[in-house]
């Protein structure tokens, strides 16, 4: 553990340094969409609804390729998705085979699911998405609620993290959840992101800029008084009118056709409206290599800390 710590340690220096005193642009971070497919059909997901297009699903031996093209521009760590990326095989291969690939190549996998299957999986971090409490999660989410917090509860991984997208049908629901999920011993933390417009049918489901400003000023309440909330105060604070700044260059997309997209999650993914930005995770590591403290922090107890 000491040792793969350490490590970690190295390879996130060599990066700033590449990046703060080289003037390099290096992708930290790679969002890794492996299949538009998915078992749930969720309103605030515009993903699924691809899921018949002809390259909806990617191979093994073309995700092993992207992946060495990854590893060889620099980046560090990456986060499968989806669709939902535990459904995702190719002939004899699984979805533990291209996690097991990738841990020896990058600094952290993590993986993003919508929890209806084991959660026992080899990747560093499991994100779990949950959309409010039961009735209002059942409802945006295909009536998944009790299986996944069934799986939660069982599941034996060290690192399962809850991603909560706030929304103006389930922000009401906001506190009840994460009061009730802190009192989850498997559950290491909650991350919090703000709904994005793809105008792809869920339009009704924006926040308003006064919604938006309740739902962060409570987050930060409910940090404060302990709910373990991973989003910094600091990166919070600047989500409100989003007059924050992006360094977008260190993120890169991979979609199902192994098409590689450097910059903005939504690129090639819908239009780009920075004035509508949710994605908080952006805004923590734009703020980490300002070398903002909050986001150094929030960084460290997702991808290195051990629980």
């Amino acid at each position: 553990m000491a040792t793969s710590f350490l490590k970690n340690i190295k390879s996130l220096s060599a990066f700033f340094l590449r990046t703060k005193l080289l003037r390099k642009k290096v992708p930290l971070l790679a969002s890794f969409k492996l299949l538009y497919q998915c078992n749930l059909s969720c309103r605030v997901c515009p993903y699924h609804l691809r899921k018949n297009e002809e390259s909806s699903c990617i191979s093994f031996d073309a995700a092993i390729k992207v992946l060495d093209q990854l590893k060889n521009i620099g980046c560090q760590i990456v986060v499968f998705e989806g669709g939902e990326p535990l459904l995702w095989k190719d002939g004899k291969h699984s979805f533990s085979d291209l996690v097991l690939y990738a841990k020896e190549a990058f600094m952290c996998i993590a993986v993003t699911t919508n929890g209806t299957f084991s959660l026992d999986i080899p990747a560093d971090i499991v994100w779990v998405s949950i959309d409010g409490t039961k009735k209002t999660h059942d409802r945006l989410r295909s009536n998944s609620f009790d299986r996944l917090i069934e799986n939660i509860k069982k599941t034996s991984h060290n690192k399962v993290f809850v991603h909560f997208t706030a929304n103006k049908e389930n922000h009401h629901d906001m506190e009840s959840l994460f009061v009730a999920l802190a009192k989850i011993n498997t559950v290491k933390g909650i991350t919090l992101q703000l709904v994005y417009p793809y105008k792809q049918g869920e339009d009704d489901l924006s926040l308003s800029y006064e919604e938006r400003k309740a739902v962060i000023k409570k987050t930060i309440k409910l940090k404060k008084t302990g709910i373990p909330v991973l989003n910094s105060v600091s990166r919070l604070n600047a989500m409100i009118d989003n007059r924050w700044k992006c360094h977008d260059g260190i993120l890169i997309n991979v979609d199902p056709d192994a098409s590689i997209t450097s910059g903005c999650y939504v690129k090639n993914r819908g239009e780009v409206y920075c004035k509508d930005c949710g994605f908080t995770p952006v805004a923590e590591a734009s703020g980490a290599l300002d070398l903002r403290p909050g986001s150094i922090l929030a960084g460290w107890k997702i991808f290195l800390k051990s629980y």
